[in-house]
């Protein structure tokens, strides 16, 4: 024993001598003198070593207990079991350790829980095995091997399987920052998982497996949170909003489908915001709750009308009336709950709130289908949140792309030498220019009847011949260009309808009143925002394993002169943006056209009925929010209000 200590001794002394390298000491005759350093031991392509897997490691000595770990591990990886953590032995005081043991992963047994059948239950891989290695820890602070058991109770994992055992298994703090980044990126985590195998050379090598990096990633999640999902998400906001002069968030509008918790949860959580009802999901349910009626002839024309084309809430109660009335439904309670909560989902109700023209959810099924690709079922809001900011800024980033094409031309125009499209084309992006042309050209096809004069203060009755039978009623005041219609297209889509167009024009006014330019609409909305230049100019270099791709434009013409015939002219090749426009305007084109002919066959079924009801005269929707229309005769000093 005597001549352990001194070969001990005389061992620790080569040690300083030779710096931070570490030596095997051997504590008896039977162990055999190494040099082995800190570093991993190397493992050619197949895990093997050329160290003995029967190595004994006694004598052996590290400098802190994450090496005495990492020697362990090394051993663990080329017998073919996995290491855990075991008991350890600290002074009372400093609490420094004296004693750590590490041990093989079965040993011990796990304790039985109450038996019963379990959706899920991990395996039991205890055998209570004795292997293990123990470490003393020296004044000098010194980790030295003075115990190893080598024999387990168990069969050995094979070589090749070596890398799934679980202390063999971590994935690096840069693994994990590649995966966040492709994530974040819109690439599914499985691809990345699998472009990192393919870099590493194969599953073996990469060091984790696909479960390893879901938890991971989940982990990594949770440290960011406080635990409350939600307050995390509304503290971004809050931060945002200090920060950011142009940011600011609310809960205005929220738009579900027909969900009673849903619905229950909007009242306590958000009792000020407006909860509207998505008037698609309305239509689909629809057809599971009243299939029978919708086979009924023109019924679903009717039900359309009312859930999408009624333009006030006279109009909405007349069809409404119409529809219980010829297709006896009143008793039904499907249609009666719907009813019940039209100011939720009918259109006419929600006329003086801003909503865009948004009647359904579909705009955030498309942002949900643009986001989805880029989280899983269990990521929560500030995953979601992390992924719309990122989704939104390429949208922003196509946005600039949209301003920019608007500062360097102007579209062209349907009608020459016209004054208010001059100037709309002038304020407006694009595409609202479109939207603005479209109204104006509908309020050429009107006719307007004035019912009152009284100097500056005008009121004109507004229609469409042969297509609207109840016609509108436009107010205007000359002197501070005051006016409004009783559709309120104005309060809802933010432009002005094509009734008060038709009556700004044959007043002969040049421009639109600033009052009714909604400033979200202009070219000029992003002027005076803080834009950060400085980072549009660092890319000094592309990240490693990276794959750019360099696009050229292909310059060839698509019919050159050479090979065309006499007198044809060059054919010019589409553009994307052109295509884009195209597609967009053909399809709201083609909704404008269904919205026309839906109410259209609706009109011509109660046709005989407003007739009787206006008698000599005619009907006009009121602009006070009634729910019965204004009776008017040929003579305009007789009106009454009907139901």
């Amino acid at each position: 024993m005597d001549d352990a200590v001194d070969q001990r001794d005389e061992a620790l002394d080569q040690r300083d001598e030779a710096g931070d390298e570490l030596h095997t000491v051997p504590v008896s005759e039977d162990v055999v003198v190494d040099s082995p350093s800190s570093d991993p031991i190397e493992l050619d392509i197949d895990g093997s070593s050329s160290n003995p897997v029967d190595e004994d490691l006694v004598g052996v000595v590290v400098s802190n207990g994450v090496e005495a770990y990492e020697l362990y591990n090394n051993y663990a990886y080329r017998v073919g079991f996995s290491v855990r953590k075991g008991n350890q032995r600290c002074k009372v005081y400093s609490k420094t350790v004296q004693m750590k043991m590490f041990m093989c992963s079965k040993a011990g047994f796990k304790v039985k829980a109450n038996a019963g059948v379990r959706a899920y239950s991990k395996i039991d891989t205890r055998s209570g095995c004795g292997a293990c290695v123990q470490f003393d820890v020296g004044e000098d602070g010194l980790w030295t091997v003075t115990k190893h058991v080598k024999v387990h109770n168990h069969e050995l994992c094979a070589v090749d399987k070596s890398h799934l055992l679980r202390s063999h298994r971590n994935v690096g703090d840069n693994q994990l920052l590649y995966l966040k980044d492709l994530k974040k990126s819109g690439v599914a985590m499985a691809d990345g998982i699998r472009f990192l195998k393919h870099q590493a050379g194969g599953s073996p090598l990469v060091g984790f497996t696909n479960r390893d990096a879901y938890n991971s990633i989940a982990s990594d999640t949770s440290k960011r949170l406080d635990g409350t999902d939600s307050n995390s998400l509304i503290e971004i906001f809050r931060k945002r909003q200090s920060t950011e002069s142009d940011f600011f968030f609310d809960f205005e509008t929220i738009m579900t489908d027909q969900c009673a918790s849903m619905a229950a949860a909007i009242c306590q959580v958000f009792p000020t915001s407006r909860h509207r009802l998505c008037i698609w999901h309305i239509g689909e349910n629809s057809k599971k709750h009243i299939k029978a009626l919708r086979n009924n002839k023109d019924f679903l024309d009717m039900f359309n009308c009312v859930l999408k084309y009624t333009e006030t809430e006279a109009e909405f109660e007349f069809y409404w009336t119409r529809l219980v009335t010829d297709y006896k439904c009143h008793k039904n309670s499907w249609i009666q709950k719907l009813y019940d909560c039209r100011e939720k989902w009918c259109p006419a109700f929600n006329k003086d709130y801003f909503s865009g023209g948004i009647l359904s959810s579909q705009r955030s099924e498309t942002t949900n289908h643009s986001i989805s690709r880029r989280l899983s079922k269990t990521a929560g809001l500030c995953d979601f949140y992390s992924s719309f900011v990122s989704v939104t800024s390429e949208w922003r980033s196509k946005e600039n792309g949209e301003d920019f094409r608007c500062t360097q031309g102007v579209p062209n125009m349907m009608m020459e030498h016209v004054k208010l499209l001059l100037h709309a084309r002038e304020v407006y992006t694009i595409e609202i220019y479109f939207l603005f042309e479209e109204q104006f050209m509908k309020g050429n096809a009107c006719h307007q009847e004035m019912v009152l004069n009284e100097g500056c203060q005008f009121k004109y009755h507004v229609w469409r011949p042969d297509i609207d039978i109840i016609r509108h009623e436009v107010s205007f005041k000359l002197s501070t260009l005051d006016i409004s219609c009783s559709c309120k297209l104005i309060s809802e889509l933010g432009i002005l309808c094509c009734h008060c167009l038709r009556i700004l024009h044959i007043h002969c006014v040049s421009s639109i009143p600033n009052k009714y330019i909604m400033k979200r609409w202009t070219k000029k909305v992003a002027d005076g925002r803080d834009v950060n230049t400085g980072s549009m100019f660092c890319r000094a270099g592309v990240p490693p394993s990276i794959w750019v791709v360099e696009i050229c434009r292909n310059g060839a013409i698509q019919n050159p002169s050479n090979r065309r015939s006499k007198g044809e002219r060059n054919v010019r090749r589409s553009s994307v943006i052109e295509k884009k426009y195209s597609a967009a305007r053909g399809r709201r084109s083609a909704a404008n056209k269904v919205a026309s002919s839906t109410k259209g066959v609706v009109q011509s079924l109660v046709l005989e009925s407003l007739s009787e009801i206006a008698g000599d005269g005619y009907l006009v929707h009121p602009s006070s929010g009634s729910s019965e229309f204004c009776q008017y005769s040929n003579d305009v000093d007789d009106n009454a209000v009907v139901d």
